[in-house]
């Protein structure tokens, strides 16, 4: 672990000058999963048990709220509890995402499909080549190209759309025919009350996106040991029917400072963890408890 993390510090000093990203000096860092082990995408976080906490696991004490001035730290974890772990693999080229959410209120109740802004919801803003524009560049035509990408995910899905995407061209909105991203989730609770839902997700990351979407000319991110991409998440907290105004947030929690939307924190992708245990799968009932459910909470 301590080569990972000293071999992951070097590299990051030596792009230090040309990231200037937020919290300045902080780092995520994203398992590289080994291509007998990559996750599943189907809800379940068995695959995920094995991988430590220290350093890849982001808990409640790296998120802030930008609607309500709250500071890092001070999420209510009997209102909402989040934790999320990214992974990554080498010949795939995409990168994974789980995250676990308990939340007291489940609110999905927009009837328009992808209104990811107006209920619970899990976003994620990336932008791997680390643009000097402010918090990641655009993620809309118009802009000289598009190099902020957002993948929204409101869960469960509005007659039948699975998640919202930024830019919203065709060849990424069908989940069942596109290559840019995948997603699942279950629930343990009750689904629209006191519930924990897992999400997993893979994306796959873009360089740079023609105005006019065309997929043909849409540059990949080639990802490799050391690299360090821009990314930021939030996850939206409504818990009263019929949201959609900014108000009308419980919370709205990001790993940004800086808040909604944007790509602004700095990700490792790390090399192979020798210290994990790759063979020893999980069950998915020892997942969950690894997850803590609900160890936490004191009502």
């Amino acid at each position: 672990m301590r080569k990972i993390l000293l071999g992951a510090v070097l590299t990051v000093a030596m792009a230090l000058p040309a990231l200037a990203h937020f919290p300045p000096g902080e780092f995520f860092f994203a398992v590289q999963f080994p291509d007998a082990n990559i996750p599943v995408i189907d809800g379940n976080h068995a695959d995920w048990g094995v991988v430590p906490q220290v350093p890849y696991e982001v808990g409640n004490d790296r998120y802030s709220d930008s609607v309500y001035s709250k500071l890092r730290g001070e999420i209510d974890v009997s209102d909402l509890s989040v934790r999320q772990v990214i992974g990554w693999n080498d010949n795939t080229n995409l990168i994974y995402l789980m995250a676990e959410v308990f939340d007291n209120v489940h609110s999905r109740d927009a009837e328009t499909p992808n209104a990811w802004w107006a209920d619970d919801a899990w976003e994620i803003y990336i932008s791997p080549t680390h643009p000097e524009i402010e918090g990641g560049g655009g993620y809309a035509p118009g802009q000289e190209g598009i190099i902020k990408i957002g993948y929204n995910f409101s869960m469960p899905p509005t007659a039948g759309a699975w998640g919202g995407y930024n830019p919203p061209f065709d060849w990424v909105v069908d989940p069942a025919n596109n290559d840019a991203w995948s997603m699942a989730y279950t629930f343990s609770g009750e689904e629209f009350g006191e519930s924990t839902y897992f999400y997993e997700a893979w994306i796959r990351p873009f360089d740079f996106i023609p105005d006019d979407g065309d997929r043909a000319a849409a540059e990949e991110t080639d990802l490799e040991e050391g690299q360090v991409i821009a990314i930021s998440w939030t996850f939206g907290d409504f818990d009263t029917p019929g949201g959609a105004a900014l108000e009308d947030y419980q919370g709205f929690w990001s790993v940004s400072p800086n808040g909604c939307c944007r790509a602004d924190n700095d990700m490792v992708m790390s090399e192979l963890d020798d210290s994990i245990a790759w063979g020893d799968q999980p069950t998915a009932v020892e997942s969950n408890s690894w997850g803590r459910i609900k160890t936490e909470f004191k009502y």
